[in-house]
């Protein structure tokens, strides 16, 4: 069976037009769904209750204060006693047919994951700019098997996803950080094509501010992952920094600066903490495997 586990915060707007539909194809198609008001100021959780109430296949969580996008998957995810969970958004923006897509997608392909690739885009010059440097940003450091790295619509196998609910963040990097867990952790990550609608009402939360937190929480995976990736490339860099600087020192004026040797010392701090990282991560790991 299948559990739809929605994020809810400041939905009133959608949620009269959006979630009839929804809970006629969750029963429908014999699904669950979760939804987790986190936090709303409006008449939200005042809905969901309302609807809850008339249909048995809906379970209405509530937080008491906002906690993020992830902090509300997160819940919603803790809760699914389903063998299958998949995410979408609570504005109405993902189409339910995709839902059943995305499902026969994981059970055809034994996935452990399958993420929905968004094939039209209704996010904006601006926004989609800022998606496409942080996947470049993620596929730098870390191994990114598919192309949506963000996209909401995701679907699990929990009994592989939900050891890694409790290292993802509560931001909305959660989407993110989970899919480079279990992508770099060897568990299958395979995508779908999905289309999204337009959104009818409310405002997006997503801002400059959701970008920079999600490099931050990229950059923070990969040193928990990959250090020796992250700190070579940093030695590698004051090292041929420091080279370079030397040597134009050194013919401009027959020494080698303070400058060139810091850098130089920059470079095997950064290699030694690369091998120091490296050593914690596979001692991590072997705990972890113990467990």
């Amino acid at each position: 069976m299948l559990t739809i586990v929605l994020p809810c915060y400041n939905e009133g707007e959608n949620i009269p037009g959006f979630f009839p539909l929804l809970l006629e194809f969750a029963e429908k198609n014999n699904h669950k769904v979760i939804a987790v008001n986190d936090g709303s100021k409006d008449n939200t959780l005042a809905l969901l209750r309302e609807f809850e109430s008339r249909h048995s296949v809906l379970k209405v969580i509530s937080h008491k204060c906002n906690r993020g996008y992830g902090g509300a998957i997160k819940t919603g995810l803790a809760a699914v006693e389903t063998d299958y969970a998949i995410t979408i958004d609570g504005d109405g923006q993902h189409r339910l047919e995709d839902v059943n897509n995305c499902y026969n997608c994981i059970k055809e392909s034994d996935a452990d994951l399958v993420v929905g690739a968004r094939q039209n885009n209704h996010s904006g010059f601006y926004r989609s700019i800022g998606k496409f440097f942080i996947r470049a940003f993620a596929a730098s450091l870390l191994e990114l098997p598919v192309k949506d790295l963000n996209s909401g619509m995701k679907c699990y196998r929990m009994s592989e996803a939900a050891q890694y609910l409790e290292l993802c963040p509560d931001t909305m990097a959660f989407s993110d950080v989970i899919l480079l867990l279990m992508a770099n952790d060897r568990k299958l990550v395979v995508e779908t094509p999905i289309v999204i609608q337009p959104r009818t009402a409310g405002v997006s939360t997503i801002s400059t501010r959701t970008a920079l937190v999600t490099v931050t929480e990229i950059l923070n995976l990969a040193v928990l992952l990959k250090p020796m990736t992250v700190f070579f490339r940093a030695g590698v860099f004051f090292l041929l920094l420091g080279i370079a600087w030397g040597c134009f020192t050194y013919i401009k004026s027959t020494t080698l600066t303070s400058t060139a040797v810091t850098l130089l010392i920059f470079s095997a701090l950064c290699f030694s903490l690369g091998l120091l990282g490296e050593q914690l991560t596979q001692l991590r790991k072997a705990i972890a495997r113990r467990k």
